[in-house]
């Protein structure tokens, strides 16, 4: 079964098995079915009085329309150059809009133009394509490419933005023009193999034989077949493949003339996501495997920058897009960036009071499944149930000023859901808001992001 998210230092069994005596979760069943508590009973009263003075309403999550109520999101950017969006949930359709609303303002107001994504390399190539004006279908773009672990992504929410991105480049001159990519270090994407070797055909023929036999044995088939089939195959044979793809992106890293960068990317990424999934089966190589994975988003995001020097917007979990993980010895995507760029990285999390979302599930036959799920409300002492006590369905709170005493609760650790790509009712986590995140958008209730027909 394919690891869940991190979620480091989470509670133990025996405290958590405590906490949910408290924490009411109503797992898959309808958000009627859960007794709504009074927002304010046990918040800190002052507490909740400065958050309400600080917040700022948001008119919408919706992507269209005017942007007036943005303006404080866009002083708290400021001139950064990369935004990270993180999301409360990998299913929630109110922060996949939100996402698409915010990069639009970014847009706008702030000369953005790279929506860039926790997902598969060549993922982005084929969207990337397809909103630079090329052919085909979004809709199964999307369900070709957004397989396995990523199933989630595969939205009518990001189909919408897509077409966004792509009739704003159909009305903007190539200066101007918008692109996506995405910088996971996985699925195994078998696609990239055949145009790593197509590319090297056409322009290293000498190579062309030692490539083949580099990639021998590499994953085929659709993205969730091969993700699934390599994860199941014996340490060896994995770490062997990983070798080889490592040799095989050194020796065209190496020719002259240079490659094209995207092409040596591709071999790149090969490199990247059989390393990832080539870690022993061992906790100890769950969490290398898990610190290689941030670290290396990190690196492809800067490497991007580098080559484009576009503005971007960097989306994904709540978790990647940190400062700080909750152990000390685990960096996070966010927190690199922050190493590398500065205040030209800023980021913003995303919480929910109560509602629905899609998360995964392993399926019978060994594959990744989609449902939705439905929580209430969260109990007093957590992070949400303050932030729910602000008499507002959505708004927008910059952590870095906020006035007393909610500066000083937002700077200590408090109990924090944690819903990930597989969410299990245990998932909590103790957070110091202020600590992680520079901004923040609380929405009162998710609903579960629309999946595109026969993507699940």
């Amino acid at each position: 079964m394919p690891s869940p998210p991190r979620a480091p230092g989470r509670l133990t069994t025996a405290l958590l098995t405590l906490l949910l005596t408290l924490f009411t979760l109503a797992a898959g069943q309808p958000a009627s079915a859960v007794a709504p508590r009074p927002p304010a009973q046990g918040a800190d009263p002052a507490v909740v009085a400065a958050l309400t003075r600080a917040a700022e309403p948001l008119r919408t999550t919706e992507p269209a329309g005017p942007f007036t109520d943005l303006r404080p999101f866009g002083r708290s950017v400021g001139n950064a150059r990369l935004v990270g969006l993180g999301e409360g949930s990998h299913g929630t359709h109110e922060f996949f809009t939100l996402h698409h609303r915010l990069f639009r303002y970014l847009v706008a107001n702030k000369g953005f133009a790279t929506y860039s994504r926790e997902a598969g390399w060549n993922a982005g190539l084929d969207v990337n394509e397809w909103v630079q004006g090329g052919p085909g279908d979004i809709r199964e773009i999307i369900r070709r490419n957004f397989q396995s672990d990523w199933v989630l992504f595969a939205t009518e929410e990001y189909a919408q933005l897509f077409e966004w991105m792509r009739t704003y480049n159909a009305s903007h001159d190539h200066r101007h023009k918008l692109q996506y990519m995405g910088f996971d270090v996985g699925p195994i994407e078998p696609a990239l193999y055949d145009k790593v070797l197509a590319y090297v055909a056409k322009h290293y023929p000498d190579l062309e034989q030692r490539f083949t036999e580099l990639y021998s044995g590499h994953p085929t088939g659709s993205v969730e077949a091969a993700t699934t089939e390599f994860r199941h195959r014996p340490p060896a044979e994995r770490q062997d493949l990983a070798r080889r793809a490592q040799e095989a992106y050194e020796l065209l890293a190496a020719q002259r003339p240079a490659p094209d960068p995207i092409d040596l990317h591709s071999a790149a990424s090969i490199a990247q996501s059989t390393r990832f999934y080539a870690y022993p089966d061992t906790e100890q190589g769950e969490t290398d495997s898990l610190q290689f994975r941030d670290r290396t988003m990190a690196e492809n995001v800067a490497w991007w920058h580098r080559l484009t020097g576009d503005k971007m917007v960097v989306s994904a979990h709540n978790s990647h897009v940190a400062y700080l993980d909750t152990d000390p010895s685990f960096t996070r995507q966010g927190g690199f960036l922050r190493q590398w760029f500065g205040r030209d990285y800023t980021n913003l999390r995303t919480a929910f009071y109560e509602g629905s979302f899609n998360s995964t599930y392993e399926t019978a036959a060994g594959g990744i499944g989609v449902r939705a799920f439905t929580v209430g409300p969260p109990e007093p002492g957590f992070n949400e149930y303050t932030l729910g006590a602000v008499p507002c369905d959505r708004y927008f709170l910059d952590l870095r000023t906020l006035p007393s005493p909610a500066r000083q609760w937002a700077a200590r650790p408090h109990l924090n859901r944690f819903f990930g790509g597989f969410w299990e009712p245990t998932d909590i986590e103790e957070i110091a808001l202020s600590k992680y995140s520079d901004m923040l958008i609380f929405v009162r209730r998710s609903t579960a992001a629309q999946m595109v027909p026969g993507a699940s």
